[in-house]
């Protein structure tokens, strides 16, 4: 005589519809992750070749304290203006080797904190061989909380 079956069909079945469906809720998180790819500076257009991420993203919400900047490829730099400030270059933190331009704002600071609701960056940004007469604007917006 044969033992009978360590696992009944009907086990096999529920366990194989789980796996299914735990797979299928990672797939969908994973297509869900914002990788900016609906963002049209970062996606088409030119300046996808030396813009790598806008920080915060566009139409994000952050914190009033939170750093903003933008991420160049490394031969690009530039300055930021918040709100319609220019922030001084002695404020700015760029790091040349990764390209990015950031600033946070603080207490004495030309913007001492990102206001409540809406707020516009403009980033003047332009490649180190060409100097900024060669400048280029990018801007965009997000929600301070």
């Amino acid at each position: 005589m044969s033992a009978p079956p360590l696992y009944t069909t009907r086990f096999k079945v529920i366990a194989a519809l789980v796996l299914t469906a735990a797979i299928a809720a990672f797939a969908a998180a994973f297509l869900a992750l914002d990788r900016n790819d609906d963002d049209p500076i970062l996606s088409s257009g030119g300046a996808d070749e030396y813009v790598e991420a806008l920080l915060p993203a566009r139409n994000s919400q952050v914190p009033q304290q939170e750093t903003v900047g933008i991420d160049l490829i490394a031969s690009w730099t530039g300055t930021l203006s918040v709100n319609g400030v220019e922030i001084p270059p002695d404020e700015l933190q760029v790091t040349q080797e990764l390209g990015l331009v950031q600033f946070t704002p603080g207490d004495g600071r030309a913007v001492e904190e990102l206001r409540t609701g809406q707020n516009t960056i403009v980033a003047t940004v332009w490649p180190l061989e060409e100097g900024r007469e060669a400048a280029t604007n990018v801007t965009w917006s997000f929600e301070a909380i």
